[in-house]
């Protein structure tokens, strides 16, 4: 008896260390799930307040499980009062490490909101935006889109478009507002096939968009950004003055 009391007892701290064991996987496997569901959720959060430049055309939308191709984006929060003028709210958008626009693919572009929700596209036949040439950015040109009916500003520099070329078309003063994608792709593109796209910068009407603003900025970016507008705005009368 005693040695079936003593193999008892050789046993427990055996159990003891298989029931910890199990209660240590348990407790590690609940924070593995508890974790994913936090990184699930920031990137739901994230996503609800990113702005993106997306590429969208047919064969995209027929591949219901195919890739996202995503040119540029930015979190709303992330912009500021512009410079120049600060009833804009600008958002500088930052490239993707894996997409390049072809100029060639302006058309299929859209300006997309919450997780992918279009607010505008580049459409030359949708006759809700206008673009001009602005000059010289870099070893580039600058290229600026105003959509309706919100006056949302975009802007983009085109690599591989030689210099001449568009100084030419800005003397000639001949192109139309209405038609720049048209132009830009019938025109530009087939003449340079490799010409590409960098999308820069999203602007707002600051006042059209008060219910993004007072929602989606924490009340101490409020306060930064309005102290960095208000410095701006002084500074700028002092100028003048």
């Amino acid at each position: 008896m005693s040695n079936v009391h003593m193999s008892i007892s050789d046993l427990l701290p055996l159990v003891a260390a298989a029931l910890n064991d199990r209660a240590v996987a348990d407790a590690a496997r609940e924070l593995a799930i508890a974790k994913e569901e936090r990184d699930i959720a920031q990137k739901e959060r994230d996503a609800s307040h990113r702005i993106e430049i997306l590429r969208n055309n047919e064969d995209d939308e027929a591949d219901e499980d195919g890739e996202v191709v995503v040119y540029a984006s930015a979190k709303f929060e992330d912009g500021r009062y512009e410079f120049r003028n600060p009833n804009l709210w600008t958002v500088v958008l930052q490239q993707s490490d894996h997409n390049t626009c072809r100029l060639a693919d302006i058309r299929d572009c859209h300006i997309c909101v919450g997780g992918g929700f279009p607010v505008a596209n580049l459409e030359e036949n949708d006759h809700s935006f206008q673009g001009w040439i602005d000059g010289e950015l870099g070893d580039s040109v600058e290229i600026s889109m105003c959509f309706s009916p919100y006056s949302t500003w975009l802007s983009f520099a085109i690599h591989g478009w030689p210099r001449e070329e568009w100084e030419a078309v800005i003397q000639e003063n001949d192109l139309d507002p209405d038609n720049i994608v048209g132009f830009l792709v019938e025109d530009v593109a087939a003449q340079y096939p490799n010409a590409t796209v960098e999308f820069r910068e999203i602007s707002f009407v600051s006042g059209k968009i008060g219910g993004a603003l007072k929602r989606l900025l924490t009340s101490r970016r409020k306060a930064e950004v309005r102290e960095e507008r208000d410095r701006r705005s002084s500074q700028s009368s002092q100028e003048i003055i």
